[in-house]
């Protein structure tokens, strides 16, 4: 998912890695939320496409929503991307055969499964050992909800 500029992550036009910090919280919190009530699954998250201009910093607000995917609708969801012409049948497939091996090992104790779609880029990103684990997440965005409310709902 990295424009064209982009030299190399963490560098010019690569805004990935500073949206995952700074949204590791409510990104926990959804991929908890969502194995409680579903079992595995990923987090998808659609970003605003204005992130990906390079003017992008810690202090700006970036739009985005949240859900939690169960495995069992995994590959209908990346079928209708495809089908959608949000990526390519090579894409699709390569996509579904790393996803779904990894949704069935990953320990959502620790880990968690994220999809980053921004209009037709789409990164798939596995956040191993945690250091603020999803379980600790929830028990953060729960105590403190009046902080990110509207964005997320009960």
């Amino acid at each position: 998912m990295r424009p064209s500029n982009s030299l190399w992550q963490g560098n010019f036009g690569y805004w990935q890695n500073n949206f995952i910090h700074n949204n590791i919280l409510v990104i926990g919190y959804t991929g908890w939320k969502g194995f409680q009530s579903f079992g595995r699954g990923v987090v998808i998250c659609d970003v605003d496409t204005k992130v990906t201009h390079s003017t992008i910093t810690s202090l700006d607000i970036v739009p985005f929503t949240l859900q939690f995917l169960p495995s069992n609708l995994i590959e209908f969801y990346l079928r209708s991307l495809r089908d959608g012409g949000f990526i390519s049948q090579s894409m699709c497939s390569s996509m579904i055969s790393s996803i779904l091996p990894s949704v069935a090992t990953y320990n959502p104790y620790q880990d968690i499964l994220l999809v980053l779609k921004a209009e037709h880029q789409i990164e798939v990103n596995f956040l191993h050992k945690l250091k603020i684990t999803p379980p600790d997440c929830y028990a953060q965005v729960y105590k403190r909800w009046s902080e990110f409310q509207p964005s997320l709902m009960p």
